[in-house]
Formats: structure tokens, C-alpha cells, sequence
């Protein structure tokens, strides 16, 4: 009843960008309210993190709509029917992400900072005025360093300056908009207070955990930070030294997580595609799948789910359409626990960090040892993934079909022996050592931050990914970058010439300015 009535409150909040204190009181102009309610935006704002794992409408939608931060990094494959794969959904529409969450951020900095508002019991209830800032700019950073990664330039500056009469902004170039960024970050960072709470009801992300908001917030100056290696390598190592020394996500407790209900209005959008309309559009990818078992690593039982044969044959990304039919009923699916209707996602990890770091230790940003950060990452990653309940699964319900697994996959359970392997040790150049940590980020990140992998994609070519056999002849590469949506230029035309002539081309061959070796 608890999530009921939460979930209630954030949908006022979405439909009048504010709430009531009492049942009574009713704003008067629902264009106009009088008593927006921090505590409301803050849940809608917290539940558009989703968007980078898979980047389809938001909560409270669940459709599951063109996952291209799963399919990109080919996390996952169609199963079913091809057309993503195909590419022909060339563009990435910015309305909600503006006028919905970073709306509402922008509101509470603003309540927050106003003399008549700040101490009002519609503030106040959600935690310190200077707590609710820096979370606010903390995700406010979460959103555009995303939304910079998918287009470019984009927004910045002058977004949400349509009630000053600006209803036509300038983009800001990418290169512009990290700097924006990692100021706004380390402003935010310098005003978390962690003698204080935010309301723990209504922090959907953290509980009003200060301290972890603290390291999501660094963790996202590093995450950026790493994309500068190749075209600004000296501004990134002076950034990504100052976050790691105040401390990004370390423990899977750390990790940002978002938890689904159990309820029809905010349920996993997986849960929606596989059990509720069982059209089962998606899969493991054989991508995945295979360089899972090729070093026999125990992620792919928490990944998937055998065959109905009892193997790990997966369906490739990119199959031609007339040929789908032959892998129908015969390939891995979706571990079930990955899709209940309250299965909560992680949207950031710990592991993700320790292995960004390593990447940064190999680089020579960081005094730190590489190996125990490459080590750290795995081990958070092998403790998160939660394989071992699997295992026990099927030695207790089908222990001969187990044995006839160790036998021809050779699961390695501990992290000591998976390091072993030669193709997985950290050794090797530096060159080879950043692509081990690469791979170990794709490896751990199927089902997280899909944008993330695709940006390791861009950046460093690993893995090796190929459009597949469904996409036309035109589409040479997994795509660089997604086109701009029509409706987010086409009254503001004369800016976004502009800004297609300083970038390039409005199309998937364009490069983000972080981008730029070659794949």
C-alpha cells in the first residue's frame, strides 16, 4: 500500500508539477500551481534513470520500445521479429528528458533557492536545502552527460528558457557541456552535508543516503573523465585523479539501483514484453553468450536460461528476417529472475567503477594498482550477478545435467580461477591490459548502463560488434551516435544548422567529439 500511494503522489507531481500538503487544497490554475511539492518532483525526476538501461519511454511506462542501449552493445538480439536490428529507428527524441525531469530538477534548485520557499513545509520535507541542490544538480549531470553521449551537442545553456521568452536555444557543443558538467558536479559535490538525510520515502534511488549520492556523484565526474583518453587525455587524467580521490561507487551497497513494484503502473518493462504480452521480442545475444562461454564464465546462467535443448545456443544479432524461424524454441532466454515484475535493475555499479578505474590506474591517472582494481571489479561483479543460486539450482533439481555442464562448458565458479585464464589475467601491454578491462566492463554490464557499454564501444572497439546480416548495405558500422528527432529542431532550425556544420552530418557515421579513434 506504501508503493501505491508513493506512486499515486508521483503521478500528481507529473501532471501538475506539483502536489498539495492536504486532500483539501487544490490549485486553483493547473497551469499555475500554487504548491509544488519537492518531494513529488524528486520521485518523477529519480525515475527517469531508467532510460540509460533501456532507453525506452520512462516510468510510469512500461513498454519495452526500441532498447538500443541493450541492442547496440548487442546485449541483446531480436527473438522474435527483426526490425530494430535493422536500424531504421535512426532518432532519439529529447522532449521527455527536458520537459519532464530536468524540469523538474530545475524547479527544486530553484524552491531551494528561493528566500519565500526554501523553509516552507513543501521544501523542507524532503531534507536540507543545500542536500536537495546537490542531489538535483547530481542528477541533472546524469541526465545531459547521457543525452550529450546518444546526440552530440544538444541543449545546455540556454534549455528551459522558454518562461524567459527563449524558445529558440543554441546547442552547446559536447566538449562545452562536460565542462558545464563537471563544474556543476563539483559544486554539488561541496555542498552534500551527510550529517543530514534526504526524506527516505521519497529518495527512490538512495534512501536519503548522503554518503552514496556522494559517490554517484563522483562516480559520474570518472565516467566522463575516461571518455577525454583519447582527445583531451590531460584535462581527463586532472579530472578523473580529483573524483577518484573523493571516492566513487566501491561496494555493490554503493551501486544505483532502480526498484520496480509490483504493481501494472511501474513494473519492469521486461517483466511487461516476456510475462504480460509474452511476445518475447528479445534474447541473450549469441554475442555475448558465446564470449561468455568461451571463458567459461558463470555470468551467462544468471544472464539466461539453457535451451529447450539443455545448451547456450543463441540466437546472433542481426538475423535476416526469413531466417529467425529457425532459432524459435531453441535458443537461450532471459534468466526469469531478470524479468519478474519487481525485478530491480542496477543502473551504475560498483564493478563498472573499479574496472573504470583500473582503465585509469593502466593510463598512469591514478596511484593505484590496476591488477587489485581489475580483481575488485570482477569479484563485485561475480557477487552481484548472484550466479551461485543458480548453480545450486541446477545441482539440486538436475545434477546430471549439471555434470554434463561442467563437462562441456567448464564453468569456473571463483574468482581466482576465472583470473587464471590467460585470456583474462591482466597482462600483456598496456594496450592489450585496457582491452581486458574493456571486455570485463561489457561482461559485467549486460541488462546496467547500456549507453555506458556503447560509449566503451565507441571509444575503444571492444568488443568487436558488426551490424549483423538484417541491416541494409548502407549501415557499415554499429551506429556512432542516434539523428536528432524532428520535433526537437524544426522551429529552431537556424540553431541546428549551426550546430549540424560545426559537428558534421545529422546521421550514424558522425563522431561525438570524444570519439575519436577508429572502429
Amino acid at each position: 500500500m506504501k508503493n501505491k500511494i508513493l506512486y499515486i503522489f508521483s503521478l500528481i507531481a507529473i501532471l501538475s508539477l506539483g502536489s498539495c500538503g492536504d486532500f483539501d487544497d487544490i490549485n486553483l490554475d493547473p497551469n499555475n500551481p500554487s504548491q509544488a511539492d519537492t518531494r513529488f518532483l524528486f520521485v518523477r525526476a529519480m525515475q527517469g534513470t531508467t532510460f540509460s538501461v533501456f532507453s525506452s519511454a520512462p516510468a510510469p511506462s512500461v513498454s519495452l520500445y526500441d532498447p538500443f542501449s541493450q541492442l547496440y552493445p548487442q546485449y541483446f538480439a531480436e527473438a522474435l521479429n527483426i526490425q530494430y536490428s535493422q536500424f531504421q529507428i535512426v532518432d532519439f527524441s529529447l522532449g521527455v528528458y527536458y520537459n519532464t525531469f530536468l524540469r523538474n530538477l530545475k524547479l527544486i534548485i530553484a524552491m531551494n533557492q528561493d528566500e519565500d520557499q526554501k523553509s516552507t513545509e513543501f521544501v523542507g520535507a524532503m531534507g536540507s536545502n543545500d542536500n536537495q541542490i546537490a542531489v538535483a544538480k547530481t542528477l541533472e549531470a546524469f541526465y545531459y552527460m547521457h543525452m550529450t553521449d546518444v546526440l552530440g551537442s544538444i541543449y545546455y545553456s540556454e534549455a528551459l528558457l522558454g518562461d524567459e521568452g527563449n524558445f529558440t536555444p543554441k546547442f552547446d557543443t559536447q566538449e562545452a557541456i562536460y565542462t558545464a558538467l563537471e563544474e556543476k558536479l563539483n559544486e554539488a559535490y561541496g555542498l552534500f552535508d551527510e550529517s543530514d538525510r534526504l526524506n527516505s520515502q521519497y529518495d527512490i534511488l538512495y534512501n536519503g543516503n548522503i554518503s552514496k549520492w556522494k559517490k554517484l556523484n563522483a562516480s559520474l565526474r570518472m565516467l566522463m573523465a575516461i571518455k577525454l583518453s583519447d582527445v583531451a587525455p590531460e584535462v581527463g587524467k586532472a579530472r578523473f585523479s580529483k573524483a577518484y580521490q573523493e571516492g566513487g561507487l566501491q561496494t555493490n551497497e554503493d551501486n544505483l539501483r532502480y526498484k520496480y513494484l509490483n504493481e501494472t503502473a511501474n513494473m519492469n518493462p521486461l517483466h511487461e514484453n516476456m510475462s504480460i504480452s509474452k511476445r518475447q521480442d528479445f534474447a541473450p545475444s549469441k554475442t555475448i553468450v558465446d564470449v561468455l562461454l568461451s571463458y567459461k564464465d558463470p555470468r551467462v546462467l544468471s544472464y539466461g536460461v539453457p535451451s529447450p535443448q539443455n545448451n547456450f545456443d543463441a540466437v546472433p544479432f542481426g538475423v535476416p528476417r526469413n531466417e529467425i524461424s529457425n532459432y524459435t524454441g531453441k535458443i537461450v532466454m532471459f534468466n526469469p529472475k531478470l524479468y519478474a515484475m519487481n525485478a530491480p535493475i542496477t543502473i551504475i555499479s560498483a564493478s563498472r567503477m573499479l574496472l573504470v578505474a583500473a582503465e585509469a590506474a593502466v593510463r598512469g591517472w591514478i596511484s593505484a594498482d590496476a591488477a587489485t582494481l581489475y580483481k575488485d571489479g570482477i569479484t563485485m561483479s561475480f557477487e552481484e550477478k548472484d550466479f551461485e543460486s543458480d548453480v545450486e539450482g541446477y545441482k539440486a533439481n538436475d545434477p546430471d545435467l549439471w555434470e554434463s555442464w561442467e563437462t562441456d562448458y567448464g564453468f569456473i565458479l571463483t574468482v581466482d580461477d576465472y583470473l587464471a585464464q590467460p585470456e583474462v589475467a591482466l597482462t600483456g601491454s598496456n594496450v592489450e591490459k585496457i582491452e581486458k578491462i574493456a571486455m570485463q566492463r561489457w561482461l559485467n554490464g549486460f541488462m546496467e548502463d547500456g549507453l555506458e557499454a556503447w560509449s566503451d564501444w565507441r571509444r575503444l572497439n571492444v568488443p568487436t560488434l558488426t551490424p549483423g546480416q538484417a541491416a541494409p548495405s548502407t549501415i557499415t558500422h554499429v551506429p556512432y551516435r542516434r539523428q536528432y528527432y524532428l520535433i526537437d529542431y524544426e522551429t529552431n532550425m537556424d540553431n541546428y544548422r549551426q550546430a549540424i556544420s560545426a559537428q558534421g552530418a545529422d546521421n550514424f557515421d558522425t563522431r561525438l567529439w570524444w570519439d575519436v579513434a577508429d572502429n
